[in-house]
């Protein structure tokens, strides 16, 4: 990414919003952290405070897409439905949970301020940009257990993989108190998206041979 004006403060905001959450924020210490002359940068690029701070959601969203595996997004389509929905699950936990960088720290942290206590702008985040990945491994999920599936079934499957994925970013508070010595799942990424993978394929072969 560049480093003009813009760029400058939506990167700085980014910094500012994993520290302090939305509403502890100030446009001063942004502009003051971007190293801009004027706290009227914020109005002229993105339209004030709410604007930035959606900006920042849709780039926190953007971004996650950069954990997708090349190859396996390439080929897509000659997969197999099993391993269709092993790389999705992959590539979710890696987009939820890689944190390699600062900047996906901060947007990790971003991330579970949100889900925590959601600004207003949560929603529209949801439906631009999660609600298509739903419905994406709901298709999966349909084609794998049949097209006669009951919609309630498939979404119950659906339901079950993304709780084992987000269980683990959105519960840490609590499974850090229970299991102390557990590490932190960014730091066995593909442990836990194989026991997922795994976990998932068998739980829905055994749902399929019992329908």
């Amino acid at each position: 990414m560049g480093k003009d004006t813009k760029e400058q403060i939506l990167l700085a905001a980014v910094s500012e919003f994993a520290a302090n959450g939305y509403h502890d924020t100030t446009v001063r210490k942004i502009v003051e952290r971007a190293g801009a002359k004027n706290l009227n940068a914020v109005v002229y690029y993105y339209d004030g405070k709410e604007g930035l701070y959606k900006a920042v959601l849709n780039f926190m969203f953007c971004e996650a897409e950069k954990f997708k595996e090349n190859e396996s997004v390439k080929n897509f389509d000659s997969l197999s439905v099993e391993e269709k929905l092993a790389s999705m699950i992959h590539f979710l936990v890696k987009a939820y949970y890689s944190t390699e960088t600062q900047l996906d720290r901060d947007l990790f942290n971003i991330f579970i301020k949100e889900a925590m206590n959601p600004t207003p702008f949560l929603k529209e985040m949801v439906e631009r940009h999660l609600r298509p990945g739903k419905d994406f491994l709901c298709s999966l999920l349909r084609e794998y257990l049949g097209p006669d599936t009951p919609q309630k079934i498939i979404e119950d499957c659906e339901y079950s993989i993304s709780a084992q994925i987000l269980y683990g970013a959105l519960g840490w508070n609590i499974i850090s108190r229970i299991s102390p010595d557990h590490p932190h799942f960014s730091d066995s990424i593909d442990n836990l998206s194989d026991h997922i993978v795994k976990f998932t394929l068998n739980g829905l072969k055994g749902y399929k041979e019992t329908a």
